[in-house]
This record gives C-alpha cells, sequence and structure tokens, in this order.
C-alpha cells in the first residue's frame, strides 16, 4: 500500500513539474509576443518623393531631400499666410501646427509674435508667401546635414497689406532647418519638423537671384 502511494506521490510531483515547464514555456512565448508587438508598433516611414515622372527608388526611414524641400514649402508658407488680420491668425497657425515645429522653434515663434504686437505689426495686417518665380526645387536649395537633418533654402516673396492697402512685397530667402520626427503619423504623417533659421534671412537682390 505505501509504495502504491509513493508511486501515485511521484507521479503527481512529475505532473506538476511538467505543468510548470509547460507554464514557463507559455510565459516565455507570452513575452516574445508582447515584445514582437512593441516592435511592430515601432513607426516605419516610406517618404515618397513627390515628382515621380522620371521614377524614384525609395529605402524605408529614408528623408529624400525633394520631401524635405516640399515639407517646407507647404508648412512655412501655410504658417506665413494671414488671411484677415495677423494678430490673430499668426498665433493660430502656430497652434494648428504645433505637430510640424519643434518645441524650440514653437517658442521663438510665441516671442516672435509678441515682438511684432509689441511694435504694432500684426493688427488688421494680412500676408501671403509664395515662391519667386522660376525658384522651385533645384539641388543646390537642400544641403543634408546627416540623415535627420537638412537646411532648406527657400527664395520666397513676402506680400502684406494694412487695412486693406498694400504695405509690402518684397523677396527674403530662408535657410530652414528641417529636422526627422518622432510625432505619431496621426498627428504629423511627413514625420519632419521646421526647426527654425540656420541663420539670419536676407533680402534677395536681382544678383543673387541669377546665382
Amino acid at each position: 500500500m505505501g509504495s502504491k502511494y509513493r508511486g501515485e506521490n511521484d507521479n503527481l510531483k512529475s505532473h506538476i513539474t511538467t505543468l510548470r515547464i509547460v507554464v514557463g514555456i507559455l510565459i516565455l512565448f507570452c513575452i516574445l509576443f508582447w515584445m514582437s508587438a512593441n516592435k511592430a508598433r515601432e513607426v516605419q516611414r516610406l517618404f515618397i518623393p513627390p515628382d515621380l515622372r522620371a521614377g524614384a527608388t525609395v529605402t524605408l526611414n529614408e528623408i529624400p531631400v525633394t520631401s524635405a524641400y516640399s515639407f517646407a514649402v507647404s508648412i512655412f508658407q501655410y504658417l506665413n499666410t494671414w488671411l484677415e488680420d495677423g494678430a490673430k491668425d499668426y498665433p493660430a497657425r502656430v497652434g494648428e501646427l504645433a505637430a510640424y515645429l519643434s518645441p524650440s522653434y514653437q517658442q521663438w515663434l510665441k516671442e516672435d509674435i509678441i515682438r511684432r504686437s509689441n511694435r504694432g505689426e500684426l493688427d488688421r495686417r494680412t500676408r501671403t508667401v509664395t515662391l519667386i518665380n522660376e525658384m522651385a526645387y533645384d539641388d543646390h536649395r537642400v544641403d543634408i546635414l546627416n540623415e535627420n537633418n537638412f537646411i532648406v533654402w527657400l527664395d520666397l516673396r513676402i506680400t502684406e497689406t494694412h487695412r486693406g492697402v498694400p504695405i509690402k512685397s518684397v523677396d527674403i530667402r530662408y535657410p530652414i532647418r528641417v529636422v526627422r520626427s518622432n510625432v505619431s503619423p496621426e498627428f504629423n504623417p511627413w514625420g519632419l519638423m521646421l526647426d527654425g533659421f540656420q541663420e539670419n534671412p536676407t533680402r534677395i537682390t536681382s544678383t543673387v537671384k541669377q546665382q
């Protein structure tokens, strides 16, 4: 009888050991699945150049210079388009574009709003920004600092009115920093941000335009 009980006890211990091994394996699989799921959630972006007429070779997570340029044009133009009243439109644009502006550039813009407001440069002022004729994309318009950082040179015409009266039409060259962004694609599908100016913008003269 004792031998029988000892046999059953050994079988029970063996069964418990087997169950522990199975549970351990299941836990290991759960950990691996969790790690794989987290890895799958990491954002992988494929940047498609704006002009595909000549074809293109693209690499996952590689930012084409044409995408950096197009992004800078689109965001900077919208940021500087005040259709009714700069005192309202300028701060509104900064808020709307928050996901496309680096924190340091947002801070600079907020300070710029205060500066312009104190000088009376926003109240009832409108502004539009357009690319200067025949100064669209060219390879020399984007400097590659590294795979995550670019300098985009935009030649733009700034046109302003105050209470409906034209007061400014000037051509400016803006050296704009464009950086890679980790913001969720839900908020920033470009995967890029404007990061302010590399150096002070300069007025474009006829001599500069010919370069």
